[in-house]
Order: structure tokens, then sequence, then C-alpha cells
């Protein structure tokens, strides 16, 4: 009898192997050890009608003369089998490093290539044995699991042709996709989270390790897929987790940087595996034991990593900040440079300018300005002892592709991004030094406890805003697809502050995944197919949720000349977070079932948040959209923050080359209303006009302290003036009080030149035409009633609360609660009566009884009659 045995705990890889080697040997029969990890078996019991499976107590061990072996070469791996490999016939496969107690074969296949089910297709190839396509599925399916779909270090080439030739033989790509992507249990959820909340750095040769440890009761299976799906939430190069289930106590190690060897790290606790992945298992010990001896072994199994000195260019070519921009372009272009380090007259570094700010420059027609207009002059740099892949993921995060190299503060080197790639495929390194292989992308600046007191935020959300945004993840992962809130919803959140404007981003078909959620949640669909995005308006009428979910396809912006506006195409979620406005609003939320899965911040807006700072996200920002200067001064003021001084000096620049002027009269308009609608607006407007920008919104206004504080009264109206100010709109208000000292025609230029809606610009033109007027009425010593109502008739309410902030409010309350509502008992039949011909003479006669009546004469029709009568007969005379 023939048998072909996988590891125990089996993967797909040891699986599809198994199944791989039925083909090589037709008459053998598949029997597991023990269990299959949880994607293992799930494969199995989909195939079962595809394949027999035995267990060791359904085969008479005394039989079988020859064994076949896949995936692993320790016999402590085969467990209830391991007492037949000294007795049979034993054929190996296996893609692991070799061990010194490795089994010995009298046939062995063995490479360190990404699977085993690799060396498994190439014999099937070689030999033409014929395969069917789910045996090919099996294969695949297993080169992608032990591969990350081809991606993960260790890949070979063999791999991808191996991969190319089952593909060729039927095997099912969808199927292999299905099992990369597979749920967590709830309990392997709350396992995620207690190890995300228990990690921690340490450092081993310079090289950053991250340690994970937790503690369950219970046994909880597929830890490998647990960490598999905290790596895809929180990327790092290497990391161990200790997770103690019951009486024993599991470890697995993966490292994506070659200076880290997680089997040699693990290998002194008996485990196995190979460089990039590797697991153990130990009994008896503590969970606190079992860590301190963890990090004892780790210096074990990590080098030292590649520095910046070991990789940066050195000397530095450079441009004075002085120097105009197109001389920068030169240079770079001579040199086949993407950016220069600039430096001062001192030769002191500071700042960074790339060939990409130079081009947008020189398109919007800038290239005779100094270099320092355009460079980004909060500089990262790194020191020499920096880890190379350091280095990599501050590019990566920070978008720069240059970092310079700066010792005892003096510049001695730079690393560009050709540098980092030429690492990454193949450039000679130190001979003692591996490959570095890319790293995934990773925020910057992030503190752990930063993190978790942001998602800590979240969690403290009402719970209407929590119970949606798990509706909208069970959603996401209903239909397979990334989807995060993102935008100032998600700041917001962070800040504790209610905001109803929900956006989210998905990572694939924004419309598609729009009318999948409108089928969820309940509500109807508005696409916009220009943008790849769609509204979602809800039935649902809790005034404490959204109404309405804007939903967006991941895209990227970009200007084809200053202050127009964008043109869009698809890209990832990193290039979609770039293309906002500033760091604050460009934090992601990933959503799931169970609740948010992690924290994205590619662009320190989260320290941002901490610091009390706006800030953009490159130089060029306010120039590519010259909007983006009134919201930097309205997030500024309503937060309480400040302008990022870099932010501000390219705010001031921005302003003083004009593009304010670039802008539509319409989208400035709408930007100056958003300032206006916030509470104590006359801030905002201060720091507008401190940067120089007033001016091109509201030409010709004076932002003196006194108009500064009258626009911040306004806010108080609803309390000093509360029947006048019931559905009025105040922002009117303060637009009116910025504008009521301007001559009539300058200030009815302004109104024009904001392109109002018609009822509210005719409001604001009555209201500065006769203001002066009516402020002289209704502060005057001796009140006139009667002149008053005449003045103030068909006066917006907008132009009365003007007047109450003027002083004129006793006055205004009269004429709002009283005077306006007087009516006379007689009418112009009864003038008409008394003698007096039809014509404008009654109605003048009714005018001065009227004004008599509200300075509190003729009360009653007599007394009205009477003294209609002497008015009739002064006319006549």
């Amino acid at each position: 009898m023939q048998i072909i045995v996988p590891h125990i705990n089996s993967d797909l890889d040891a699986i599809g192997a198994a199944i791989g080697a039925q083909v090589l040997y037709p008459q053998a029969r598949i029997v597991l050890p023990g269990s299959a990890n949880p994607m293992a078996a799930e494969f199995l019991s989909l195939h079962r009608y595809n394949l027999r499976v035995y267990t060791p107590k359904e085969i008479d061990l005394s039989r079988v003369q020859r064994a076949i072996v896949v995936d692993t070469a320790d016999a402590a791996r085969l467990g209830a089998l391991r007492s037949i490999v000294s007795d049979a016939e034993l054929h190996l496969y296996d893609h692991h490093p070799p061990e010194e107690h490795d089994l010995q074969g009298e046939v062995e296949v063995r490479a360190q290539v990404g699977a085993t089910c690799t060396l498994i297709a190439e014999l099937i190839e070689e030999a033409g044995a014929p395969i069917t396509p789910f045996q090919a599925t099996a294969l695949l399916v297993g080169i992608y699991a032990d591969t990350g779909s081809l991606s993960l270090l260790g890949t070979t080439d063999r791999d991808a042709r191996a991969a190319a030739f089952l593909l060729e033989k039927g095997a099912s790509l969808q199927a292999a996709t299905r099992f990369m992507e597979v749920s967590l249990s709830p309990a392997q959820q709350t396992l995620l989270q207690q190890l995300q909340g228990q990690a921690r750095w340490v450092n081993v040769h310079g090289a950053r390790i991250r340690l994970l440890a937790a503690e369950v009761a219970d046994y909880v299976g597929g830890l490998n897929l647990v960490i598999h799906r905290l790596m895809e939430l929180e990327p790092v190069p290497a990391l161990f987790a200790v997770v103690r289930m019951g009486d024993r106590v599991y470890l697995v190690g993966r490292a994506s940087v070659p200076w880290v060897d997680a089997a040699r790290v693990l290998g002194a606790f008996g485990g196995g595996g190979h460089a990039s992945a590797a697991s153990a298992v130990v009994k008896g010990l503590s969970l606190e034991e079992v860590t301190r001896r963890l990090e004892a072994a780790l210096p074990e199994g990590v080098d030292r990593p590649l520095m910046a000195r070991d990789v940066m260019s050195s000397p530095v070519k450079s441009i004075l900040a002085t120097k105009p921009i197109r001389d920068a372009e030169r240079l770079m272009l001579r040199h086949g440079h993407t950016g220069l380090p600039v430096v001062d007259d001192s030769g002191t570094l500071v700042g960074v300018v790339s060939l990409r700010d130079v081009e947008k420059a020189r398109r919007h027609g800038l290239e005779h300005a100094p270099v320092k207009s355009v460079m980004k002059s909060r500089v990262i740099f790194v020191g020499p002892d920096t880890p190379a892949d350091e280095v990599q993921e501050l590019m990566i995060a920070h978008d720069i592709g240059r970092v310079p190299v700066v010792e005892n503060g003096n510049l001695v080197g730079i690393i560009t991004r050709s540098d980092i790639l030429g690492l990454i495929y193949g450039a000679p390194a130190p001979r003692w030094h591996r490959r570095l292989y890319a790293a995934p992308e990773e925020p910057k600046d992030l503190r752990d406890e930063a993190v978790q007191r942001a998602l800590a935020a979240v969690e403290a959300a009402p719970a209407g805003i929590r119970s949606l945004l798990r509706a909208v993840g069970h959603a996401a992962e209903q239909e397979g697809v990334a989807v995060y809130a993102v935008g100032g919803f998600v700041r917001d959140l962070l800040l504790g502050r209610p905001n109803l404007d929900f956006d989210i981003v998905v990572e694939g078909d924004g419309i598609a995944f729009a009318h999948t959620l409108a089928r969820e949640l309940g509500g109807k669909v508005q696409e916009v197919p220009r943008f790849g995005t769609a509204h979602v308006y809800l039935e649902q009428q809790d005034p404490a949720l959204p109404s309405r979910i804007d939903v967006a396809t991941a895209r990227r912006e970009f200007y084809e000349q200053a202050a127009a506006l964008p043109r869009v195409e698809h890209a990832d979620l990193h290039e979609d977070l770039y293309r906002r406005d500033f760091s604050i609003n460009a934090i992601a939320i990933r959503l799931g079932s169970a609740g948010p899965s992690g924290l994205i911040d590619f662009f320190g807006g989260l320290q941002d948040l901490v610091d009390g700072q706006v800030r953009i996200l490159h130089t060029l920002s306010f120039v590519e959209d010259p909007t983006r200067l009134l919201r930097a001064v309205r997030f500024a003021h309503r937060y309480g923050f400040r302008l990022e001084p870099e932010t501000e000096a390219c705010a001031r620049a921005a302003i003083a080359e004009g593009f304010l002027n670039r802008v539509s009269r319409d989208r400035l308009r709408n930007e100056l209303l958003l300032i206006l609608q916030e509470p104590g607006s006359g801030g905002a407007l201060r720091l507008l006009a401190d940067l120089g920008g007033l001016g091109a919104v509201l030409p010709g206004v004076l932002l003196d302290a006194e108009v500064e504080a009258l626009v911040d009264r306004v806010d108080e109206l609803p309390e000093t003036a509360p029947e006048l100010s019931r559905g009025a709109r105040l922002w009117l208000v303060k637009l009116l009080a910025l504008l009521h000292r301007l001559p009539l025609a300058e200030g009815a230029a302004v109104v024009r030149h904001l392109r109002l809606k018609r009822p509210e610009t005719q409001a604001c033109l009555h209201v500065l035409a006769g203001w002066r007027i009516a402020h002289d009425l209704v502060t005057a010593p001796r009140p006139d009633p009667a002149a008053i109502v005449s003045a103030l008739a068909g006066w917006p309410p907008e132009g009365l609360l003007l007047l109450v902030l003027l002083g004129g409010g006793e006055r205004v309350g009269l004429y709002w609660q009283e005077w306006r509502h007087i009516r006379l008992e007689i009418t112009g039949a009864d003038v008409q009566a008394l003698g007096v011909p039809p014509g404008p003479r009654i109605r003048r006669v009714l005018e001065r009884v009227l004004a008599a009546r509200l300075s509190g004469e003729a009360l009653d029709r007599a007394a009205q009659l009477a003294l209609a009568q002497r008015y009739a007969e002064m006319e006549e005379e």
C-alpha cells in the first residue's frame, strides 16, 4: 500500500501537494495525520465528492510499503503517522529549507521555491502526466496560498511558471482567489482585536520587530488566518505573535524583509516553516514566559538590516532656495535627477523640491518664481543608521521621491526612490546582505496609543452611528469589496463632533455598491457616472443619523490648469486620499460587520489632529484649487487649529500670486457662505484678511475690530432677538454687517460680484440703500413710529437684525411686535363720506390719522373719524 501524507494542521499548500501527488502516484491514498487548518478544511469539505481522504484509523499501517510525505521533512509534524517512516520506503517533497534532523528519503525533491505545489506541478509537466481541472485548481490554490498570490518574499519565477502551466490545464483562478478571501469568525475577530491591543515594537540589531500577545480560554482555530488578516490591516516588516489557548502556547512568525528569518527564530521552540512564515507550539509554559523566551531568541534569527549609509548617494547636488524654478528644472534634467535638496546661503538644508513640483509650477506659469516658493520646507530626513525599509516607508507615507541623510547637522547623502527600487529589483547590495523586498505601504508616524485612542473615539460614537457603520461593513463583506469611511465624517468622529455628511470610498465599483447599500438599508440611488460616485438617499427618519450616504469609487484627480475643476481617473485608496485637501481630511476607517477594522492614515492626519493644525498634502495644493485657502481658514477657525507653518507660507504665496482671482465667482461665493455659517466667523475672516485673501472675496471690505465684533454678535441674535431671528438667514446678516459701511455703489457692486440668488441680492440692495435713514429713525432721541413703520415696510428680517446690532433694537422690536400690526378702524370709504373726493387726498388723510394712532392718539373709531374730518378740511385749505 502507498499513502500520501501531508503534515498535521495541513494548510492549502500541503493539501494541494497531496492531491497533485496522486497524479504521480495514482494508486496512493491521501491520509491526513491530523486536522486541517480552516481554509484547507473548507477546501476539502467543498470538494469531498471529488476526493477521498483517509484518517490513520481507516488504514492498516502494517501494510504501508511506501509513504509519500509532502510539504514537510520533520517527523514531528506527521503526528500519528511518524512511526511508519522508519519501516516504509520514503519519498519526500518539500520546499522548506533543510534542517539537521530532517527525514531522509530514498527519493527527495526539495528546493526553496514558494510552495511545495510548485515542485509537484513541475514534475507533472515534465512527465506529461494527465491532470484534471480539479487537480490543477488544488495545486494552484496551494501556490497562491503559500506565495500570497505570487507576492510574498520567497516567491520565485518557478512558482509563476508553475501557475501558468496549471492555468493552461484548466485551473480555476476564481476558485484560487476565493480561498484567499476568507472571513474571520466572531472568535477570530475577538482574538485579532486582542492582539492589536497588546502589540508593541522591539528593536533587534536595528531592525523593528512587532510583538503581539494574547490569551484566550478556549482553542480558536485558524491562527494563521488571523495573523494574515492582521498583516493586511497593519502591514509591518516582521511580526511574531504569541497566543495561549488552554494549556498550549502557539507562536506564529511572519517576515517580509530578508534580514528576519522566522523559521530560525521559532526553531528555538521546535517549530518549523521557512524564512517568511513559521510556527511553533509550546506546552506547559505561561504566556509571559514564552514571550520572554521569544525576545531572547530574536537575535539568533534577525540580522543587521541594510542601513541608509549603505545605499545613499554622496556627495549631493543641491540648489539655492533663491534660485528660479527654471534653474532647478535644468539642473535635474541635466543630471537625470527627479528632485534636489534645497539649501540657504550657508549651505544648511532648508527644503526639498521635486521634478513634479517644478513641472506643475511651469504648467501654471511660475517658472520665474524662486525655488523656495514650491519646495517642501518640512524636510523628512534620516540618519545614516536608519534601516533602509524605514526609509522606504517614509517615502510611501509622505509621497516623497528622495530622503536626505543628515549627520551632525550636515547633509552627507541622499536616498532616492530609484535607489530603493534598485534594491528591490536586484541592484548590488553589500556581500553580507540579502536583497531588499518591497514592504507593503504602512502609514507612518502613528503612535500605537494614538491609534487606539482614535479607534476608541469611534467606539464612543452614538449607537445609531455605530450600527450604521457595521451595516455598511456587512454589505462590503457580502460583496467582497473593501469599503472605507473617509473625509470630514471620520475627522469629526475622531474629534467627538457630530457630522452627518457620511462619505465612503469603495475599492471597486462604487456605483454598484451604492445599489447594494440601498437594498440593504432601504433607500434610493442617484448615480453620478462621470465621477464614479453615487448618492444613497435613506428612508430612515432619525434626525441623528445621515439621510444620505455619498459613495465614491477610489479615484485620483489631476488639474490641467490652475484653479480649474479636476479630471478624474480610477485609483487605489492611497491615491484617493492623496487627492484630498488636508491631512485631517485624508484619514480612512475600514468598515466591517463587527465594526471598524483599521484606521488608515498615510499622511499624518491623526498626528495633525493631536497637534491642532491644518496641513496641505503638497506645496501646489492651493495652486491646483485655490478654494482650499478658504476651507483651510474655515477648518482652522472651527476647530481652534492653526495653519501648519509651511501650509501658511503656501497660502500667502498663492494669494500674493493672485490665484483666488482665477476661481469662478460661484465657487468663491459658496466657500464664503460656508465661512459665514460658522459660529464666531469673524475670527475666520480675520485669519483670511491676515493672509491677504479677504480682498479677493469681498473687494473693498475693511475688517477692523468694530466690524469683526459686529459679525460675531450676529450669533447672539437668536437669544437677544428670538422672534426676529426665527427663520432669518444669519449668514446674510453677517454679510450685511461686512458691507454696510461701504458707499452704496461699492456695496452694491460687491453684492453683484457674489452672484447671490435673486431674492438674496434684492434683500441686500434694499437694506444697503436704506439702512442709514432707517438707523437714524430707530436711534433718534424721540421716536417717530409712523416714520419708522413707513421706512421699514417691506424690509427683510436680516435688515432689521442689522439695525438691532447697530443699536436700534428697542424700536425695531416695537416695530416688529406692535407697530407694524396696528390698523385703523376707518377706511377710505369713511373718508370719502366726509366729502373728500376719490384720489390721493384720501391716502394722505389716512396716513396722517395712522401716524396719530401710532403716537397714541385717536384710539377709537369716533376719534379717528373726527381727526380725519379735521385733516380733510386742512386738505381743502
